[in-house]
């Protein structure tokens, strides 16, 4: 990768290679020169720390923005790995994360050049740098099952295998602007940042703009005639849907999740949808134009992309190849990972050889064929889910919540809405659900806080003694909260006055995407809302009112009495 950047830094220097911008003006941008000499001069800083030797792993801890990609530009250039660290996530977990990997040094915002980056050796770090595998390009860290989060060891080689690959496919080239808007802990930014940059297309970074409202995204994308980007299955699917998607875009890429929306066959864009798990590089299969007429229900997976070989297995190991049936998917070929970084038995366990030789990581997730020789994504055979794009370990919640004081029992299970599966976190003890959720806060991402905690008398156990998971979702799915996060409170009713009926169709918004009835002290976020859905309810409410709103209204009038007072402002200001 590193030689692919420097190739565009000599063939077309002066062409921008990364855009910061919100939705009225740039904020910053590097051209192709700037950005290979501004990561010269971290390399060099780097490699002067004492200690430093190639092939030891560097942590970027950046906002979205053009510095992280210096950073992580200027790790490579030293030869060393990078993990990116979403400076969003709760401390606790960031310290986790960097107690398991040890960087050798931390890049992180600060200093005076280049481009504000501060070079520090990692207090995490051992005296001895450890160096990674020799191939190892970054590591990204997954939820894991034993409670703490597991780091997955990327190749340069299957790195460059992906880019090439979309070069190929997408045609991506230096006319192109490509936006970036995937979560910073999220590997599909990987795949958006260096096979646009590796293509010598623009990338743009939006700054300042909502990434999980879609609103917000089309206006970026109308704003700065963005004409390929990936967005996130729960926001792709939103777009499909707009009666009016942007007209610059023309190339549409998602995954991450289980898509279920397709485009209309007049969509503007080319969409298609993808699967892979961080263990094979992000990109395991494509399908072709989902404008296309279907033959089957679901969108497809589609098939294996260059470099990726795939196999479906059933219990016994047999190989299944009979359309419908379906069978573990094993993936093979230049696609994998090195493994889990510094778990050689969790590696040998998960990326096994076959008696033929081949090597091969078991995914864990169920596909069949179709009968046109595509995958169609099942489901997972274990407890791991799929929680807005991110791989979720029940466990891991699980052990969060048994850590809060006053917790004697939990289990999580997860619940399939409109907008995905959700979280929902049961527990038995003296602990208050106000009390569980700010300390899952302070310790897990916001996807891994259950959108609802509930306080139970006991945890169902089936006849070996074990929390008997199917028994726990019906009680979720038929049963009324008897602990919710919010609280008891009384149902709108009268104190709502003079805004009855105002207050009464908003209520019905939020009883649309959160499945109950708000009360007039209800929080949003307190009662199953995310940003996803408070993105569904903006919109809704837009449509309803035919009033402005932004996204940041869910954020600081979130208390369903304040929204509607916000709502009525606005009302009164349409109505002059």
């Amino acid at each position: 990768m590193p030689q692919w950047l420097q190739q565009r830094a000599e063939l077309a220097p002066d062409h921008v290679a990364v855009m910061v911008a919100d939705t009225r003006a740039v904020t910053a941008q590097l051209t192709y020169r700037q950005l290979w000499e501004a990561a010269g001069e971290v390399a060099g800083r780097l490699s002067a720390l004492p200690g430093f030797r190639a092939g030891v792993l560097v942590a970027t801890r950046f906002p979205r923005g053009a510095g992280g990609l210096v950073a992580q530009l200027g790790a490579w250039r030293a030869g060393a790995a990078y993990l990116p660290l979403d400076p969003a996530l709760p401390e606790a977990r960031r310290q986790a994360i960097l107690g398991d990997a040890r960087p050798f040094a931390v890049l992180s915002p600060g200093g005076t050049a280049p481009a504000g980056i501060a070079v520090e050796p990692s207090a995490a770090g051992p005296h001895e740098p450890e160096a990674l595998d020799p191939n190892a390009a970054y590591v990204i860290y997954t939820s894991g099952s034993t409670g703490t989060p597991k780091g997955i060891e990327v190749g340069h080689a299957s790195l460059a295998n992906l880019t090439a690959w979309h070069r190929e496919t997408y045609g991506t080239g230096p006319e192109h602007r490509v936006g970036a808007f995937a979560g910073l802990g999220f590997d599909a930014t990987v795949w958006e940042t260096w096979s646009v940059l590796a293509s010598g297309a623009t990338l743009l970074l939006p700054e300042g703009v909502a990434t999980a409202d879609i609103h917000s995204v089309c206006e970026f994308l109308d704003r700065w005639a963005v004409d390929q980007c990936f967005l996130s299955t729960p926001l792709a699917e939103q777009l499909l849907q707009l009666p009016t998607p942007p007209r610059s875009l023309k190339v549409l890429t998602t995954g991450g999740d289980k898509l279920r929306v397709r485009p209309r066959p007049d969509f503007p864009a080319a969409v298609f949808n993808h699967y892979g798990p961080t263990e094979a590089t992000v990109v395991t299969t494509a399908s072709g134009d989902l404008r296309r007429p279907a033959r089957h229900g679901a969108p497809v997976i589609g098939r294996p992309i260059r470099g990726a070989e795939v196999l479906l297995v059933s219990d016994d190991g047999s190989t299944v190849e009979e359309p419908s049936v379906p069978g573990e998917l094993l993936i093979g070929g230049e696609v994998l990972a090195i493994g889990y970084l510094r778990d050689e038995p969790m590696t040998r366990k998960l990326f096994s050889y076959r008696p033929d030789g081949s090597r091969w990581y078991s995914s864990g997730d169920l596909c069949r064929w179709t009968p046109d020789g595509e995958l169609e994504f099942v489901g997972r055979r274990d407890l791991q889910v799929s929680i807005r794009g991110h791989r979720v370990e029940p466990a891991e919640v699980e052990q969060a919540v048994l850590g809060v004081t006053g917790v004697g029992m939990a289990a999580v299970v997860a619940r399939e809405t409109d907008d995905g599966s959700e979280l929902v976190g049961c527990y038995c003890g003296t602990a208050e659900a106000e009390t569980v959720r700010d300390e899952l806060a302070r310790s897990l991402p916001g996807y891994m806080v259950p959108v609802e905690l509930r306080r139970l008398d006991g945890i169902p156990l089936n006849a070996n003694g074990k929390i008997d998971r199917g028994r726990l979702l019906e009680l979720v799915e038929s049963g009324a909260p008897s602990n919710p996060v919010s609280g008891p409170a009384d149902r709108m009713g009268a104190e709502a006055g003079a805004g009855a009926s105002t207050a009464e169709r908003v209520a019905g918004i939020w009883s649309e995407v959160l499945g109950r009835t708000p009360a007039a002290d209800d929080d949003f976020f307190l009662i199953g809302g995310h940003s996803l859905k408070a993105a569904r309810v903006l919109a809704m409410t837009r449509k309803e009112f035919g009033i402005p709103l932004a996204l940041e209204v869910m954020f600081t009038r979130s208390v369903f009495s304040d929204f509607v007072e916000c709502v009525a402002e606005q009302l009164r200001i349409k109505e002059g």
